[in-house]
């Protein structure tokens, strides 16, 4: 979906992209590791700090997260390309490995229209607001596919509304269909395999002067602490599949 709409991803129709590939992947597996994760929650999720998300023409904290995670791939599937603004960006951070991109618009060019088109692997893949856009199973089994997609050692993004958040996340789109709260995500990726960490979003610049700051810690500790909500309106998971000797 579009900036307009509060969304960090500053692409073409990611639903639609999303939603062209949904019959490649398993619906019945999507639930195979729901006591797994539940399990890791009981035990505890980590500390999950914040970081910004603004629009610009060059990269912001947030999607500077993203870019040193998988600068070093030699390869990356971008999923729900959309404008390809991610890929100038990182192009223009200097990211110099195979960069394809699947989305099903056909306003801008990209390598494949359907991820059920992806028969190989990669090194990398960012996954920015797409996953809201289809139902909870829909979502998972997509998770699961791109797990499979990526190389050994390799580099998964993901990223998606907070769940959380005092203001619904529902309010930015009427395609949403369903929102993740960081914890589960993070408890699902990690019983899929995954060394999983885990940012929450909040949409604008830091705050500019003293009196700015002190009204957000003020609204931030309200929201978090009196009304048990979140105030960050999204969430940044990276997670890397361990190369092939880590998992023997």
């Amino acid at each position: 979906m579009s900036q307009g709409s509060g969304n960090p991803r500053t692409g073409g129709d990611t639903c639609n992209v999303a939603r062209s590939g949904e019959g490649s992947v398993p619906e019945a597996e999507a639930f195979s590791s729901y006591w797994r994760w539940k399990k890791l929650l009981e035990r505890g999720a980590p500390h999950f700090p914040v970081c910004r998300w603004w629009p610009s023409a060059d990269m912001c904290e947030s999607e500077r997260i993203y870019f040193e995670s998988v600068k070093n791939a030699p390869s990356l599937l971008d999923v729900g390309a959309g404008d390809l603004r991610i890929k100038a960006k990182f192009r223009a951070a200097g990211y110099r490995g195979e960069y394809d991109t699947v989305d099903l618009s056909s306003e801008y060019s990209h390598t494949y229209r359907d991820l059920a088109e992806v028969s190989r692997r990669y090194a990398a893949i960012l996954l920015l607001d797409v996953i809201e856009h289809l139902s909870l199973r829909e979502g998972l089994a997509m998770l699961e596919r791109l797990v499979e997609l990526l190389d050994d050692g390799g580099t998964l993004v993901v990223v998606t509304p907070n769940a959380r958040c005092i203001r619904n996340p529902f309010a930015l789109d009427m395609t949403h269909l369903h929102c993740y709260n960081i914890n589960d995500l993070w408890a699902y990726l990690t019983s899929l395999g995954l060394e999983t960490l885990g940012w929450r979003i909040v949409f604008g610049r830091p705050p500019s002067g003293p009196l700015q700051r002190l009204k957000f810690l003020a609204a931030a500790y309200v929201t978090s602490r009196v009304l048990g909500c979140d105030y960050a309106d999204g969430i940044a998971l990276i997670a890397r599949k361990p190369a092939a000797q880590e998992s023997q």
